[in-house]
Protein backbone atom coordinates (compact mmCIF):
# COMPACT_ATOMS: atom_id res chain seq x y z
CA UNK A 1 0.00 0.00 0.00
CA UNK A 2 1.13 3.55 -0.95
CA UNK A 3 2.50 5.70 2.04
CA UNK A 4 0.40 8.16 1.04
CA UNK A 5 -2.85 5.92 1.00
CA UNK A 6 -2.51 6.37 5.27
CA UNK A 7 -3.28 10.42 5.18
CA UNK A 8 -6.97 11.01 4.81
CA UNK A 9 -7.90 14.84 5.81
CA UNK A 10 -11.29 15.88 6.93
CA UNK A 11 -13.27 18.56 5.87
CA UNK A 12 -13.03 19.66 9.55
CA UNK A 13 -9.05 19.79 9.11
CA UNK A 14 -9.40 21.66 5.76
CA UNK A 15 -11.14 24.38 7.21
CA UNK A 16 -8.38 24.70 10.02
CA UNK A 17 -5.73 25.31 7.13
CA UNK A 18 -7.82 28.94 6.23
CA UNK A 19 -7.59 29.99 10.07
CA UNK A 20 -4.29 29.06 11.06
CA UNK A 21 -3.41 32.14 10.20
CA UNK A 22 -6.25 34.38 10.84
CA UNK A 23 -4.31 36.88 12.20
CA UNK A 24 -2.26 37.54 9.09
CA UNK A 25 -2.97 39.24 6.29
CA UNK A 26 -2.32 36.46 3.19
CA UNK A 27 -1.43 38.16 0.25
CA UNK A 28 -2.17 35.78 -2.76
CA UNK A 29 -1.16 35.26 -6.39
CA UNK A 30 -4.55 36.76 -6.95
CA UNK A 31 -3.36 40.31 -5.41
CA UNK A 32 -0.54 40.52 -7.75
CA UNK A 33 -0.27 43.84 -9.52
CA UNK A 34 2.99 42.86 -11.30
CA UNK A 35 6.00 40.52 -12.15
CA UNK A 36 9.20 41.18 -13.16
CA UNK A 37 11.88 38.24 -13.79
CA UNK A 38 15.42 39.08 -14.89
CA UNK A 39 17.02 35.90 -15.83
CA UNK A 40 21.20 35.27 -15.75
CA UNK A 41 23.00 32.54 -17.38
CA UNK A 42 24.21 30.91 -14.15
CA UNK A 43 20.86 29.24 -12.65
CA UNK A 44 20.45 32.73 -11.15
CA UNK A 45 17.44 34.94 -11.24
CA UNK A 46 16.07 38.04 -9.89
CA UNK A 47 12.25 38.19 -8.88
CA UNK A 48 10.21 41.47 -8.07
CA UNK A 49 6.83 40.32 -6.99
CA UNK A 50 4.48 43.85 -6.45
CA UNK A 51 1.24 42.71 -4.82
CA UNK A 52 -1.83 45.24 -3.15
CA UNK A 53 -2.82 44.63 0.41
CA UNK A 54 -5.00 46.43 3.10
CA UNK A 55 -3.12 46.90 6.19
CA UNK A 56 -4.01 48.47 8.77
CA UNK A 57 -2.67 51.56 10.79
CA UNK A 58 0.44 50.22 13.39
CA UNK A 59 1.85 46.30 13.02
CA UNK A 60 0.57 44.19 10.73
CA UNK A 61 1.85 40.52 10.21
CA UNK A 62 1.68 39.40 6.52
CA UNK A 63 2.28 36.78 4.87
CA UNK A 64 4.00 36.69 0.57
CA UNK A 65 2.40 33.47 -0.20
CA UNK A 66 4.31 31.38 -3.60
CA UNK A 67 7.69 32.74 -3.46
CA UNK A 68 10.31 30.48 -5.13
CA UNK A 69 11.53 27.12 -3.25
CA UNK A 70 14.35 28.08 -3.93
CA UNK A 71 14.72 31.76 -2.31
CA UNK A 72 17.94 33.11 -1.26
CA UNK A 73 16.50 33.95 2.02
CA UNK A 74 19.64 36.77 2.90
CA UNK A 75 18.75 38.92 -0.34
CA UNK A 76 14.54 39.35 0.26
CA UNK A 77 13.52 42.53 0.48
CA UNK A 78 10.19 43.98 1.23
CA UNK A 79 9.29 47.24 0.98
CA UNK A 80 6.37 49.80 0.45
CA UNK A 81 5.83 53.82 0.31
CA UNK A 82 4.85 54.51 4.16
CA UNK A 83 6.16 51.13 5.23
CA UNK A 84 8.36 50.02 7.70
CA UNK A 85 9.59 46.36 8.06
CA UNK A 86 10.47 45.50 11.39
CA UNK A 87 11.23 41.69 10.72
CA UNK A 88 10.90 38.98 7.87
CA UNK A 89 10.39 35.33 7.89
CA UNK A 90 11.05 32.69 5.25
CA UNK A 91 8.27 29.55 5.62
CA UNK A 92 9.57 26.93 4.38
CA UNK A 93 8.15 23.99 5.90
CA UNK A 94 5.06 22.80 3.54
CA UNK A 95 2.05 20.27 3.74
CA UNK A 96 3.11 17.04 2.87
CA UNK A 97 2.56 13.73 4.45
CA UNK A 98 5.69 13.28 5.91
CA UNK A 99 5.64 17.17 7.49
CA UNK A 100 2.29 16.10 8.83
CA UNK A 101 2.88 12.90 10.56
CA UNK A 102 5.90 14.25 12.38
CA UNK A 103 4.84 17.35 13.52
CA UNK A 104 1.71 15.06 15.09
CA UNK A 105 3.74 13.28 17.39
CA UNK A 106 2.09 12.91 20.58
CA UNK A 107 -1.65 13.60 18.94
CA UNK A 108 -4.51 11.10 18.85
CA UNK A 109 -5.65 10.90 15.76
CA UNK A 110 -8.85 8.53 14.30
CA UNK A 111 -7.74 5.37 11.96
CA UNK A 112 -9.38 3.78 9.62
CA UNK A 113 -9.04 0.36 8.36
CA UNK A 114 -11.39 -1.69 5.16
CA UNK A 115 -12.73 -5.22 6.01
CA UNK A 116 -11.54 -6.95 3.11
CA UNK A 117 -14.87 -9.10 2.84
CA UNK A 118 -17.76 -6.52 3.31
CA UNK A 119 -15.72 -3.47 2.40
CA UNK A 120 -17.03 -1.80 6.01
CA UNK A 121 -14.94 0.84 7.69
CA UNK A 122 -13.48 0.34 10.86
CA UNK A 123 -12.96 2.90 12.78
CA UNK A 124 -10.75 3.58 15.91
CA UNK A 125 -8.26 6.16 17.27
CA UNK A 126 -4.71 5.88 18.35
CA UNK A 127 -2.07 7.88 19.50
CA UNK A 128 1.23 8.59 16.90
CA UNK A 129 4.03 8.04 19.40
CA UNK A 130 7.31 8.70 16.89
CA UNK A 131 7.93 7.98 13.05
CA UNK A 132 10.21 5.97 10.77
CA UNK A 133 13.14 7.58 9.04
CA UNK A 134 11.70 6.20 5.62
CA UNK A 135 8.79 8.54 4.43
CA UNK A 136 7.93 9.31 7.97
CA UNK A 137 5.94 6.29 8.13
CA UNK A 138 3.90 6.33 11.96
CA UNK A 139 4.47 4.51 14.49
CA UNK A 140 1.02 3.86 16.46
CA UNK A 141 -0.29 3.24 20.24
CA UNK A 142 -3.70 1.35 20.52
CA UNK A 143 -5.51 0.43 23.26
CA UNK A 144 -4.04 -3.43 22.60
CA UNK A 145 -0.76 -2.19 22.06
CA UNK A 146 2.10 -0.89 19.70
CA UNK A 147 1.37 -1.22 16.05
CA UNK A 148 4.61 -0.31 13.33
CA UNK A 149 2.89 -1.12 10.29
CA UNK A 150 -0.43 -0.24 10.85
CA UNK A 151 -2.28 -0.93 7.49
CA UNK A 152 -4.76 1.68 6.94
CA UNK A 153 -5.16 5.46 7.18
CA UNK A 154 -5.69 8.64 9.59
CA UNK A 155 -7.70 10.60 10.21
CA UNK A 156 -6.64 14.52 10.82
CA UNK A 157 -8.93 16.48 13.31
CA UNK A 158 -6.91 19.70 13.02
CA UNK A 159 -3.47 19.96 10.94
CA UNK A 160 -0.27 20.93 13.00
CA UNK A 161 0.71 24.44 12.98
CA UNK A 162 3.92 25.66 11.01
CA UNK A 163 2.96 24.15 7.63
CA UNK A 164 2.24 26.03 4.86
CA UNK A 165 1.10 24.67 1.74
CA UNK A 166 3.33 27.03 -0.21
CA UNK A 167 6.62 28.44 0.43
CA UNK A 168 5.86 32.09 2.01
CA UNK A 169 7.86 35.38 3.43
CA UNK A 170 6.20 36.59 6.40
CA UNK A 171 7.04 39.76 7.87
CA UNK A 172 5.85 42.15 10.70
CA UNK A 173 5.40 45.88 9.27
CA UNK A 174 4.31 49.16 10.63
CA UNK A 175 2.10 50.94 8.50
CA UNK A 176 1.65 55.46 8.45
CA UNK A 177 -1.81 54.77 7.67
CA UNK A 178 -5.24 52.66 7.15
CA UNK A 179 -4.92 51.73 3.58
CA UNK A 180 -4.55 49.57 0.25
CA UNK A 181 -0.66 49.05 -0.44
CA UNK A 182 0.98 48.20 -3.33
CA UNK A 183 3.77 46.29 -1.71
CA UNK A 184 6.86 44.68 -3.63
CA UNK A 185 9.50 41.81 -2.72
CA UNK A 186 12.47 41.58 -4.29
CA UNK A 187 14.47 38.38 -4.42
CA UNK A 188 17.30 36.52 -5.61
CA UNK A 189 16.05 32.91 -6.05
CA UNK A 190 18.39 29.77 -7.84
CA UNK A 191 16.59 27.18 -9.94
CA UNK A 192 16.32 29.02 -13.01
CA UNK A 193 18.69 30.24 -15.93
CA UNK A 194 18.58 30.41 -19.77
CA UNK A 195 20.73 29.57 -22.65
CA UNK A 196 20.72 30.13 -26.07
CA UNK A 197 21.06 27.51 -29.17
CA UNK A 198 21.51 29.14 -32.28
CA UNK A 199 20.86 27.49 -36.18
CA UNK A 200 23.21 28.70 -38.99
CA UNK A 201 21.41 27.26 -42.52
CA UNK A 202 23.81 28.08 -45.07
CA UNK A 203 22.35 29.71 -48.28
CA UNK A 204 25.41 29.66 -50.96
CA UNK A 205 29.02 29.68 -50.58
CA UNK A 206 29.21 33.23 -48.79
CA UNK A 207 25.84 33.58 -47.13
CA UNK A 208 23.88 32.23 -44.60
CA UNK A 209 20.61 32.68 -42.38
CA UNK A 210 21.28 32.83 -38.88
CA UNK A 211 18.24 32.45 -35.77
CA UNK A 212 18.62 32.25 -32.57
CA UNK A 213 16.33 30.87 -29.52
CA UNK A 214 16.96 31.16 -25.96
CA UNK A 215 15.77 27.86 -23.89
CA UNK A 216 14.57 29.07 -20.61
CA UNK A 217 14.69 25.77 -17.99
CA UNK A 218 12.42 27.06 -14.12
CA UNK A 219 13.34 24.46 -11.62
CA UNK A 220 12.46 27.47 -9.03
CA UNK A 221 9.48 26.03 -7.66
CA UNK A 222 6.52 28.61 -8.33
CA UNK A 223 4.79 29.67 -11.75
CA UNK A 224 5.94 32.92 -13.04
CA UNK A 225 2.79 33.66 -14.85
CA UNK A 226 2.40 36.99 -16.79
CA UNK A 227 5.64 38.16 -16.27
CA UNK A 228 7.79 40.55 -18.23
CA UNK A 229 11.40 38.78 -18.30
CA UNK A 230 14.72 40.06 -19.07
CA UNK A 231 17.89 38.12 -19.56
CA UNK A 232 20.91 39.34 -18.59
CA UNK A 233 23.86 38.39 -21.01
CA UNK A 234 27.26 37.93 -18.63
CA UNK A 235 28.18 35.83 -15.51
CA UNK A 236 27.58 38.40 -12.29
CA UNK A 237 30.28 37.49 -9.38
CA UNK A 238 28.30 35.90 -6.60
CA UNK A 239 29.82 35.14 -2.78
CA UNK A 240 28.91 32.01 -2.12
CA UNK A 241 28.66 31.02 1.08
CA UNK A 242 28.80 27.37 3.09
CA UNK A 243 25.26 25.53 3.07
CA UNK A 244 24.02 26.02 6.73
CA UNK A 245 20.56 26.27 8.25
CA UNK A 246 18.47 28.28 6.36
CA UNK A 247 16.63 29.50 9.49
CA UNK A 248 13.63 31.50 10.08
CA UNK A 249 14.94 34.88 10.38
CA UNK A 250 16.06 36.95 7.47
CA UNK A 251 16.75 40.09 8.43
CA UNK A 252 15.77 43.06 10.32
CA UNK A 253 15.46 46.41 8.51
CA UNK A 254 14.10 49.61 8.41
CA UNK A 255 12.71 51.10 5.61
CA UNK A 256 10.64 54.15 6.52
CA UNK A 257 9.43 55.03 2.90
CA UNK A 258 10.92 53.98 -0.49
CA UNK A 259 9.74 54.53 -4.36
CA UNK A 260 8.01 51.45 -5.39
CA UNK A 261 9.85 51.78 -8.80
CA UNK A 262 8.24 50.05 -11.30
CA UNK A 263 10.19 48.61 -14.09
CA UNK A 264 9.50 51.11 -17.48
CA UNK A 265 9.41 50.17 -20.48
CA UNK A 266 12.35 48.67 -21.86
CA UNK A 267 14.28 48.49 -25.43
CA UNK A 268 14.63 44.76 -26.58
CA UNK A 269 18.15 45.46 -25.85
CA UNK A 270 20.35 47.50 -24.34
CA UNK A 271 23.49 47.95 -22.22
CA UNK A 272 23.86 47.13 -18.42
CA UNK A 273 26.88 47.88 -16.45
CA UNK A 274 28.97 46.36 -18.99
CA UNK A 275 26.17 42.99 -19.46
CA UNK A 276 23.64 43.20 -21.67
CA UNK A 277 19.88 42.46 -21.61
CA UNK A 278 17.27 41.52 -23.52
CA UNK A 279 13.75 42.16 -22.90
CA UNK A 280 11.31 39.99 -24.06
CA UNK A 281 8.63 42.12 -26.31
CA UNK A 282 5.44 40.30 -24.59
CA UNK A 283 4.50 39.23 -21.16
CA UNK A 284 5.00 35.38 -20.60
CA UNK A 285 4.30 32.47 -18.28
CA UNK A 286 7.37 30.39 -17.43
CA UNK A 287 6.03 27.32 -15.28
CA UNK A 288 7.77 25.16 -12.79
CA UNK A 289 9.22 22.30 -13.79
CA UNK A 290 9.14 23.44 -17.30
CA UNK A 291 11.48 24.44 -20.41
CA UNK A 292 10.25 27.38 -22.33
CA UNK A 293 11.47 28.28 -25.78
CA UNK A 294 11.47 32.17 -27.30
CA UNK A 295 12.85 33.51 -30.53
CA UNK A 296 15.48 36.28 -29.93
CA UNK A 297 16.88 36.74 -33.37
CA UNK A 298 16.67 36.42 -37.03
CA UNK A 299 19.35 37.48 -39.64
CA UNK A 300 19.23 36.65 -43.01
CA UNK A 301 21.98 36.78 -45.29
CA UNK A 302 25.07 37.00 -42.82
CA UNK A 303 28.18 36.69 -44.53
CA UNK A 304 30.66 34.52 -43.59
CA UNK A 305 33.92 32.88 -45.19
CA UNK A 306 34.71 29.02 -44.75
CA UNK A 307 38.56 28.31 -44.00
CA UNK A 308 40.50 25.52 -44.68
CA UNK A 309 43.39 25.16 -42.10
CA UNK A 310 46.65 22.80 -42.73
CA UNK A 311 47.58 22.45 -38.81
CA UNK A 312 50.94 19.65 -39.42
CA UNK A 313 54.19 21.06 -39.64
CA UNK A 314 57.39 20.11 -40.89
CA UNK A 315 60.53 20.28 -38.59
CA UNK A 316 64.08 21.28 -39.55
CA UNK A 317 66.23 19.22 -38.90
CA UNK A 318 69.60 18.40 -40.89
CA UNK A 319 69.42 14.75 -39.51
CA UNK A 320 66.56 14.16 -40.75
CA UNK A 321 63.96 14.89 -43.89
CA UNK A 322 60.55 15.79 -41.91
CA UNK A 323 57.61 15.22 -44.26
CA UNK A 324 53.63 14.32 -42.91
CA UNK A 325 50.97 12.25 -45.58
CA UNK A 326 47.73 12.69 -46.70
CA UNK A 327 46.33 15.42 -43.89
CA UNK A 328 42.54 16.65 -44.14
CA UNK A 329 42.78 20.60 -43.30
CA UNK A 330 40.51 21.89 -40.07
CA UNK A 331 37.34 23.20 -41.43
CA UNK A 332 36.36 26.74 -40.05
CA UNK A 333 33.91 29.22 -40.65
CA UNK A 334 34.53 32.63 -39.68
CA UNK A 335 31.74 34.97 -39.43
CA UNK A 336 32.67 38.82 -38.69
CA UNK A 337 29.80 40.10 -36.10
CA UNK A 338 29.25 43.52 -38.21
CA UNK A 339 26.81 45.66 -39.22
CA UNK A 340 28.36 45.27 -42.94
CA UNK A 341 28.33 41.41 -42.79
CA UNK A 342 24.39 41.66 -41.97
CA UNK A 343 24.66 41.16 -38.48
CA UNK A 344 26.44 43.66 -36.02
CA UNK A 345 24.50 42.64 -32.42
CA UNK A 346 25.01 41.34 -29.79
CA UNK A 347 24.89 37.30 -29.36
CA UNK A 348 25.08 36.22 -25.84
CA UNK A 349 26.63 32.89 -25.43
CA UNK A 350 26.03 29.61 -26.46
CA UNK A 351 25.88 26.67 -29.21
CA UNK A 352 25.35 27.01 -32.94
CA UNK A 353 24.41 24.53 -35.09
CA UNK A 354 25.44 24.65 -39.23
CA UNK A 355 22.85 23.03 -41.39
CA UNK A 356 23.30 22.97 -45.27
CA UNK A 357 20.61 21.69 -48.40
CA UNK A 358 21.92 18.58 -50.40
CA UNK A 359 22.00 18.45 -53.49
CA UNK A 360 18.74 16.69 -53.46
CA UNK A 361 17.26 19.82 -51.25
CA UNK A 362 17.45 17.47 -47.98
CA UNK A 363 18.75 19.88 -45.15
CA UNK A 364 21.93 17.88 -43.34
CA UNK A 365 23.94 18.78 -40.49
CA UNK A 366 27.51 19.94 -40.79
CA UNK A 367 28.90 20.05 -37.48
CA UNK A 368 28.56 23.08 -34.52
CA UNK A 369 30.65 24.73 -31.82
CA UNK A 370 30.15 26.86 -28.69
CA UNK A 371 30.53 30.27 -28.12
CA UNK A 372 31.40 32.72 -25.04
CA UNK A 373 28.97 36.09 -25.19
CA UNK A 374 30.45 37.95 -28.68
CA UNK A 375 30.04 41.79 -28.61
CA UNK A 376 29.37 43.50 -31.32
CA UNK A 377 32.16 44.12 -34.14
CA UNK A 378 33.81 40.54 -32.79
CA UNK A 379 35.37 38.12 -35.31
CA UNK A 380 33.90 34.60 -34.54
CA UNK A 381 35.88 31.21 -35.41
CA UNK A 382 33.92 28.58 -35.06
CA UNK A 383 35.58 25.03 -35.59
CA UNK A 384 32.82 22.56 -37.48
CA UNK A 385 35.54 19.51 -38.08
CA UNK A 386 38.16 18.76 -41.02
CA UNK A 387 37.42 18.63 -44.86
CA UNK A 388 37.04 15.01 -46.20
CA UNK A 389 37.57 15.93 -49.81
CA UNK A 390 40.88 18.15 -49.72
CA UNK A 391 44.36 16.35 -48.31
CA UNK A 392 47.63 17.76 -47.79
CA UNK A 393 51.39 16.01 -47.81
CA UNK A 394 54.36 17.83 -47.21
CA UNK A 395 58.23 17.10 -47.10
CA UNK A 396 61.20 18.68 -47.25
CA UNK A 397 63.09 17.53 -50.41
CA UNK A 398 66.59 18.57 -49.98
CA UNK A 399 69.02 19.58 -47.05
CA UNK A 400 72.43 21.59 -47.67
CA UNK A 401 74.87 22.70 -45.51
CA UNK A 402 75.40 26.60 -46.51
CA UNK A 403 78.17 27.41 -43.88
CA UNK A 404 79.61 26.14 -40.85
CA UNK A 405 81.37 28.40 -37.84
CA UNK A 406 83.65 27.11 -34.88
CA UNK A 407 84.31 28.56 -31.55
CA UNK A 408 85.69 27.47 -28.28
CA UNK A 409 83.48 27.32 -24.93
CA UNK A 410 84.43 27.83 -21.75
CA UNK A 411 84.86 24.37 -20.94
CA UNK A 412 87.67 22.38 -21.19
CA UNK A 413 88.04 20.23 -24.43
CA UNK A 414 84.85 21.66 -25.73
CA UNK A 415 83.51 23.57 -28.80
CA UNK A 416 80.65 25.20 -30.61
CA UNK A 417 80.16 24.14 -34.24
CA UNK A 418 77.17 27.06 -35.67
CA UNK A 419 75.72 26.16 -38.92
CA UNK A 420 73.17 27.15 -41.73
CA UNK A 421 71.05 24.75 -43.25
CA UNK A 422 69.03 25.38 -46.55
CA UNK A 423 65.87 23.72 -46.89
CA UNK A 424 63.83 22.63 -49.81
CA UNK A 425 60.42 22.36 -48.60
CA UNK A 426 57.24 21.25 -50.76
CA UNK A 427 53.28 21.01 -49.70
CA UNK A 428 50.68 19.41 -52.21
CA UNK A 429 47.23 20.58 -51.45
CA UNK A 430 44.82 18.18 -53.44
CA UNK A 431 40.87 19.10 -53.98
CA UNK A 432 38.73 16.26 -55.05
CA UNK A 433 35.73 18.08 -54.09
CA UNK A 434 32.95 20.08 -56.45
CA UNK A 435 34.14 23.41 -55.35
CA UNK A 436 37.14 25.58 -55.55
CA UNK A 437 38.34 26.29 -51.83
CA UNK A 438 40.81 28.47 -50.40
CA UNK A 439 43.51 26.56 -48.31
CA UNK A 440 45.58 28.36 -45.65
CA UNK A 441 49.27 26.28 -44.95
CA UNK A 442 51.06 27.45 -41.64
CA UNK A 443 54.80 26.73 -41.12
CA UNK A 444 56.66 27.11 -37.54
CA UNK A 445 60.26 28.63 -38.11
CA UNK A 446 63.10 27.92 -36.12
CA UNK A 447 64.64 30.99 -34.13
CA UNK A 448 66.57 33.12 -36.86
CA UNK A 449 65.36 31.31 -39.44
CA UNK A 450 64.03 33.01 -42.94
CA UNK A 451 61.83 31.86 -45.98
CA UNK A 452 64.98 32.88 -48.71
CA UNK A 453 62.57 31.31 -51.85
CA UNK A 454 58.64 30.68 -52.32
CA UNK A 455 56.39 29.96 -55.44
CA UNK A 456 53.74 31.89 -53.31
CA UNK A 457 54.16 34.50 -51.57
CA UNK A 458 53.17 34.04 -47.89
CA UNK A 459 53.69 35.99 -44.92
CA UNK A 460 54.99 36.09 -41.56
CA UNK A 461 52.26 36.22 -39.39
CA UNK A 462 53.98 36.53 -36.11
CA UNK A 463 57.61 36.18 -34.30
CA UNK A 464 58.11 32.15 -35.75
CA UNK A 465 54.63 31.63 -37.64
CA UNK A 466 54.73 31.77 -41.51
CA UNK A 467 51.52 31.57 -43.40
CA UNK A 468 50.42 31.02 -47.23
CA UNK A 469 47.20 30.91 -48.67
CA UNK A 470 45.93 29.01 -52.12
CA UNK A 471 42.89 28.59 -53.91
CA UNK A 472 42.47 25.29 -54.86
CA UNK A 473 40.52 23.99 -58.21
CA UNK A 474 37.82 21.43 -58.23
CA UNK A 475 39.11 17.91 -58.97
CA UNK A 476 42.46 19.80 -58.82
CA UNK A 477 46.19 20.42 -56.90
CA UNK A 478 48.34 23.09 -55.47
CA UNK A 479 51.73 23.33 -54.67
CA UNK A 480 53.65 25.39 -51.73
CA UNK A 481 57.10 25.17 -52.93
CA UNK A 482 59.66 27.55 -50.35
CA UNK A 483 63.20 27.33 -48.83
CA UNK A 484 64.36 27.89 -45.38
CA UNK A 485 67.64 29.24 -43.91
CA UNK A 486 67.68 28.00 -40.34
CA UNK A 487 70.58 27.96 -37.96
CA UNK A 488 71.92 24.93 -36.16
CA UNK A 489 74.19 24.62 -33.05
CA UNK A 490 75.85 21.84 -31.78
CA UNK A 491 78.10 21.50 -29.17
CA UNK A 492 80.98 19.15 -29.16
CA UNK A 493 83.51 17.73 -25.99
CA UNK A 494 86.06 15.45 -26.87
Amino acid sequence: MRLSSFLLLSISALGVLSTSYAAEKVITEKDKQSLNISVYNQNLALVKDVRRVMLEQGINDIAFEGVASNLKPETAILYSEGLRVLEQNYDYNLLSYENIISKSVGETVKTVTTNPTTGENIFNQAQIVATTHNYAKPILKFNYGIDANFPGRLVFEKLPEGLRSKPTLVAKVISNATQSKEVSLVYLTNGISWSTDYVAQIVDAGKLNLTGWVTINNESGIDYNNANVQLIAGNVNEVHKPVAYRGMMLKSVAMNTMADGEATAAPIEQDLSGYHMYSLPAKTTIKDKQTKQISLIEKNNVIYKKEARITPQLYFNPSSQSKFEQTHPEMYYIINNQEDDNLGIQLPSGTIRFYENDDNGNLQFIGENSIGHVAKGELMRLHLGSFVNIFASGKINKIEKISENESPTNEDKCRQLSAMYNYQAEVTIRNSGKNAQEVIYTQNLPQDAQIVQENIKGNLKNSGVYEWKTVVAPDSSATISYAVNAPNIRRICK
